[in-house]
């Protein structure tokens, strides 16, 4: 492999622990739940505050990445989810698990604004954009590890305890402190304004709505599936956790398509596609029961994550200066978590009230409003800032 192929295979193994824990936690809320004897309400703050974290430090971590050089920055995130993972395994109370779950957030929001500011700066594309094959190396683990976190959170849970979803860390952030160091360069953003939040550009702040919409969709998902077949099909953790192993294959495979589909009709189309999948994917969910429709719900759910997330990744490039790479893409990966606590904050409420229905019949409302707003997004840089060309391309 040519060192420029190993580059975005460093920033991908880096990146995919904030999606990786923030959903693997799902199927193990039931046994933190019952170890503990804290209550679902107080539990759910595993989730919810990793992800209040997620909204608040991926701006600051990006500003850290454009002053004091990404680099440094990613091995840092990587090296506190090594020492997190550990400490949680070893929690000997619920606050304490609390504290170092929150620590973790740290860490796992860390290495994508750090690792796509060395993206861009040594890769830059013409149109402000880094290579396509590039986004879609990176949108692909990052989708599918946040999809394949129950699943593999479900074996883990059932094999060894819910300990193990945060010591399993370890290894992974051993294997990708390695490639970093090995294939990372030093590299620093020429011009950066270090301010917290970059230029808040219409286009930036769309992109951003656009995402968080599409993740209280499919964070929704990753939540109400596996508590609605362990507490109402009363299946096993690994089984409720493989109900959405659809969603992690199909983010695989579907992401080239999501390229090929960008080059041939252009991002409008990939934006407009994947929310018209989000939607029916959500409309099916009120009436599952037969598992065979989980699957197929789930499937529908995994393109329309392939397409989201390549596309929108891509428009943050469209939209960002490039000498705030970092903390542009740092204010982006907030919105995921914006998305993600406004999911799990409405769980009690959606499942507890109205099982998989009202979570459903919610999930397709917000569905609705992605479909909108795919079709007014902007695709194209501002006409100050462009170089000529259409910029809806890959």
């Amino acid at each position: 492999m040519a060192p420029i192929g190993r580059l975005p295979a460093a920033v991908a193994l880096g990146t995919l622990f904030n999606p990786l824990n923030s959903s693997m936690i799902a199927v193990a809320l039931a046994s933190i739940e019952a170890e503990f004897h804290v209550g679902i309400a107080a539990v759910t703050w595993l989730a919810a505050g990793f992800y209040l974290a997620g909204i608040l430090v991926p701006p600051v971590m990006g500003t850290l990445a454009d002053r004091l050089g990404p680099r440094l920055v990613f091995c840092a995130g990587l090296v506190t989810m090594a020492v997190t993972g550990v400490l949680a395994a070893l929690a000997p109370s619920y606050p304490a698990l609390v504290g170092i779950r929150l620590l973790q957030a740290f860490g796992s929001c860390a290495t994508m604004p750090a690792g796509m500011a060395i993206v861009q700066a040594v890769m830059p594309g013409e149109d402000g954009r880094p290579p396509p094959r590039v986004i879609a190396t990176i949108s692909m683990v990052l989708t599918a590890s946040a999809a394949a976190g129950p699943v593999l959170g479900g074996f883990l849970v059932s094999l060894w305890g819910w300990r193990a979803i945060f010591l399993v860390n370890v290894p992974l952030a051993a294997v990708a402190l390695t490639a970093a160091l090995r294939w990372l360069p030093k590299v620093r953003v020429d011009g950066a304004k270090h301010t917290l939040l970059p230029r808040l550009r219409p286009g930036l702040l769309a992109t951003c709505g656009q995402f968080a919409l599409v993740n209280v969709v499919f964070y929704a998902a990753f939540f109400v599936v596996p508590l609605w077949a362990q507490r109402s099909a009363g299946l096993p953790a690994h089984i409720a956790g493989l109900l959405v192993l659809p969603m992690a294959g199909l983010a695989i495979v579907m992401t080239p398509v999501a390229v090929a589909l960008a080059a041939r009709a252009g991002m409008r189309t990939v934006l407009v596609a994947s929310a018209a999948l989000l939607l029916a994917g959500s409309c099916l969910v009120p009436a599952v029961g037969p598992v065979w429709l989980v699957l197929v719900a789930a499937g529908l759910l995994g393109v329309a994550s392939a397409l989201s997330q390549f596309g929108l990744n891509s428009l943050v490039f469209v939209h960002a200066d490039r000498s705030e790479t970092g903390v542009a893409v740092g204010f982006f990966q907030s919105s995921r978590y914006v998305g993600a606590a406004t999911a799990s904050t409405l769980l009690g409420v959606l499942f507890g009230g109205g099982g998989m229905g009202r979570s459903g019949w919610t999930m397709a409302a917000v569905s609705a409003v992605v479909l909108v707003g795919g079709t007014l997004l902007p695709v194209r840089r501002p006409a100050p800032a462009a170089t000529g060309g259409d910029r809806s391309g890959p």
